[in-house]
């Protein structure tokens, strides 16, 4: 999306919905009386499993088309101009279940809410899970430019290990080991097919070993991103953790800001510019909640 465009006109999609998760009860122990109580046990517990199953299913089913209602509507309050209303409606369908969509749709609301700093969360949100996507990373820099702030620098290693969401890193991990142990088992079994020629395991196992390294590191960056957006229209900067300490310098709207440490309900954070302070918690949306 080019951002001289207008903006936010990307079309709307329905959550999916969530998978459904099997719930087991604790396996019974044998009672030590006769056959008949063992086997009025085992009625009753496969009944209570089966309870416990349907009770499940009913929960997640009714769940997500709570979730998917909410969506809907959130849709349609945002079609009629209601932007801060469907902003929560939004926020409240990802309760259950988050998506690249839903959060895209977020940070749009927020936007036309006037909301820069929260819009510019949920795109950042948006791009964990599908980092490539074209309509969301112009949306991002066109609330950059409304905002008039700068990320901070990021190293080559964090802009190319973002390439991919983490999702994708761990299919690529799994997916290399997976091989590296089918290549195992079936050694294992046709030993003769592999004799002589030592490469067969050396590459996949390089490749499995790289992988995972490359996981850690992506999961690393991914939990160490402590970034924060400014979310009030001027939110004060102190330079020391508490109300009474002198103030530093003026956050505006959007202005993003990077995490140091945390004390109380202050957080101490740096602009790109490296001012640096402590600013209230109330006053900023962290990237990870």
């Amino acid at each position: 999306m080019n951002p001289r465009r207008p903006l936010l006109n990307r079309q709307f999609k329905s959550v999916p919905h969530a998978p459904l998760a099997v719930l087991r009860s604790p396996s019974p122990q044998p009672s030590p009386a006769g056959r008949g109580k063992r086997s009025r046990r085992s009625t009753i517990t496969r009944l209570g499993q089966a309870i416990g199953l349907l009770t499940a299913a009913l929960l997640l089913a009714d769940s997500s088309a709570a979730s998917e209602a909410q969506f809907e509507e959130a849709n349609r309050l945002y079609g009629t101009g209601q932007f801060a209303e469907a902003a929560t409606l939004y926020r409240a369908a990802g309760t259950n279940r988050v998506s690249a969509n839903l959060l895209f749709n977020l940070g749009n609301a927020h936007y036309k809410a006037g909301q820069l700093g929260r819009a510019m969360a949920a795109y950042h949100r948006s791009l964990r899970l599908d980092p490539r996507n074209p309509e969301t990373q112009a949306n991002l820099r066109f609330a950059r430019e409304q905002a008039n702030t700068q990320p901070p620098t990021l190293t080559l290693r964090q802009r190319w290990l973002r390439n991919l969401s983490l999702g994708e890193w761990t299919a690529l991990a799994s997916a290399a080991i997976t091989l590296l142990l089918l290549l195992l088992a079936a050694r294992q079994l046709k030993p003769r097919a592999f004799e002589g020629n030592p490469s067969w395991i050396r590459l996949p196992a390089l490749g499995a070993l790289a992988a995972a390294l490359l996981l850690a590191l992506a999961a690393s960056d991914h939990f160490s991103d402590n970034r924060a957006f400014v979310i009030e229209a001027k939110a004060v900067v102190r330079n020391a953790p508490l109300e009474e300490s002198p103030e530093s310098f003026k956050a505006t709207n959007g202005t993003e800001l990077l995490v140091h440490d945390r004390k109380g309900d202050f957080l101490e954070v740096e602009t790109s510019l490296g001012e640096k302070g402590w600013i209230h918690s109330g006053d900023v949306e962290l990237l990870t909640p």
